[in-house]
């Protein structure tokens, strides 16, 4: 039977991290719809999380090119982009391997909103159209753990793409 990511515990998901690539540059355009993976009760916080905490509506990521992202947001029948992202490489959190992180930009002379001017998104591919992203928050306690999603490539059909 294949490994079943959509519902594995958080040290099966680390691990397949930590076995994975980072998703290279050709790879990173276009849009990701993101799912919440990992342990019932970690897939059913996810989403009430990210909306609470300021991305309410939230459908995924978009790559404006390889350096470049934002979040799409559904409100109402349309989507829209709401804060920015830059990659970076650098050292995991999660597993001390090289790698890559989406971290949120400044807003003008503002620093990235509460609680986003912590958050990086460290993300693997999986194949050519997917990447296992984990959440790292870097304020105490937060800082030691990673909060497993899935990025799939889609078109959307009224949105950006």
């Amino acid at each position: 039977m294949p490994f079943d990511h959509r519902h594995a515990a958080i040290g099966e998901l680390k691990a397949l991290f930590a076995s994975l690539p980072p998703p290279p540059a050709s790879m990173r355009h276009g849009f990701f719809r993101a799912d919440f993976i990992g342990p019932a009760w970690l897939r059913q916080i996810g989403r009430p999380s990210v909306e609470f905490s300021g991305l309410p509506g939230w459908q995924g990521k978009r790559f404006l090119n390889p350096d470049d992202a934002t979040n799409i947001l559904k409100k109402g029948d349309a989507f829209v982009e709401a804060l920015a992202m830059r990659m970076t490489a650098g050292t995991s959190r999660v597993d001390g391997r090289q790698g890559v992180a989406l971290r949120y930009v400044p807003q003008g002379a503002k620093p990235a909103p509460i609680p986003w001017r912590w958050v990086c998104d460290e993300l693997r591919a999986v194949d050519e159209n997917t990447m296992l992203g984990m959440t790292v928050v870097d304020l105490p306690v937060l800082r030691h753990l990673a909060f497993p999603f899935l990025l799939e490539r889609e078109v959307l059909a009224d949105g950006p793409g």
